[in-house]
């Protein structure tokens, strides 16, 4: 139990936990977004069917995808912050996950 490996998979999932708090907090907060998916290193919300048209909504780029960015969506920065400065070390984009604001968290899809 006292072994480096506990402790750093301890973090990793004490930090998934705190994404996954963050992100429903988010969703509960703005009723036009629809889900966060999280894997393979990227992360993003859905916006609900209408004006948005499920494109996804985050600061991490990719380059197939069309992004907004934090700039414009200000209550994503926390969210952004966290994972920005410890995904480089605890890989919590690798961590499959994917719900709406109430939701069961999906992991396997």
């Amino acid at each position: 139990m006292n072994t480096i490996e506990y402790h750093y998979n301890e973090a990793c999932k004490l930090a998934c936990e705190k994404v996954e708090r963050m992100a429903r907090g988010i969703l509960k907060r703005h009723s036009h977004l629809d889900e966060f998916i999280m894997a393979m290193g990227s992360y993003f919300f859905t916006a609900k069917n209408g004006k948005d048209d499920l494109q996804p909504i985050t600061q991490k780029m990719n380059a197939s995808w069309d992004y907004y960015y934090v700039d414009t969506v200000a209550y994503l920065k926390p969210l952004n912050d966290f994972i920005g400065k410890w995904d480089e070390y605890l890989k919590i984009t690798g961590e499959p996950m994917r719900f709406t604001a109430n939701g069961p968290k999906v992991t396997d899809w």
